[in-house]
């Protein structure tokens, strides 16, 4: 299955259960005048790191391949498409759509994983104007070794698909050059992501490599997950403890 095929049906939980991102990493980049040229979003899926873009005045094109995840950013995100302050496209890493040299900066949340480097980095120098900039960010929960994210770890671990590529599963630092071959800084923020019940199966059933809410699985794995909220919980809810690690850097040296 490609990337966007795994997140089909999942437009729904995923808009309701994955973290948002720190307003503090926007403000990071408008204090850094990254945003005042124009921003694509990679990989935007139901817009959740296009909000925050939005809420700091940037000019967003959203790139979607995800029919669902794209219809429902649309829905959305609506009143800011209209006032003109946001499109929405159809397109890839490696075919954005985009005219060339249409903006300053690129960003992809929780999606550079999945692209190919060769030819997004060459999608991303015809779309980028001189001098522009790449943005890769991630939630990751998996290096915070709190009791209750061990315990997840632990728990949703019996219900991955075997054979998923792992990259699904933590932030490729390895492979950040590729991305970014002029370099690039890194800034975290702590980003703490409070669950109920129901929010903590909508999390679960969001993720490409574990059971939707049409698998034959997913009963055994919210029994699983009830278990581990009886365990944890306090006052109704759980925290699972993320981190937001951002990746800011240039195709070229400058």
């Amino acid at each position: 299955m490609t990337a966007p095929d795994r997140f089909l049906g999942r437009a729904g939980v995923y808009a309701q259960a994955r973290p948002r991102y720190p307003d503090a990493l926007g403000a990071w980049l408008a204090e850094r005048n990254l945003l005042a040229g124009g921003v694509a979003d990679v990989g935007a899926g139901t817009g959740l790191f296009t909000r925050l873009l939005l809420r700091h005045a940037a000019q967003v094109h959203a790139v979607e391949p995800n029919p669902e995840m794209r219809a429902r950013l649309a829905e959305e995100l609506a009143d800011q498409a209209a006032a003109g302050q946001l499109t929405v496209h159809d397109g890839t890493s490696e075919a954005t759509g985009l005219p060339e040299k249409c903006v300053s900066l690129v960003t992809a949340a929780q999606a550079a994983h999945w692209f190919k480097p060769e030819p997004t980095v060459r999608e991303f120098r015809r779309i980028l104007r001189p001098g522009g900039h790449v943005l890769l960010v991630w939630n990751d929960w998996r290096g915070e070794d709190t009791p209750f994210n061990v315990a997840y770890g632990e728990a949703v671990a019996r219900f991955t698909e075997p054979g998923v590529p792992q990259l699904a599963t933590r932030v490729p630092e390895a492979e950040l050059p590729q991305f970014m071959p002029g370099g690039f800084e890194r800034v975290m923020f702590e980003n703490p992501l409070p669950l109920t019940r129901e929010r903590l199966h909508a999390l679960a059933a969001s993720v490409s490599y574990l059971p939707s809410p049409e698998d034959a699985a997913y009963p055994a794995m919210t029994q699983a997950l009830d278990a581990l909220f009886g365990a944890y919980q306090q006052g109704g809810t759980v925290t699972l403890a993320y981190r937001t690690h951002a990746f800011a850097g240039r195709l070229d040296t400058p």
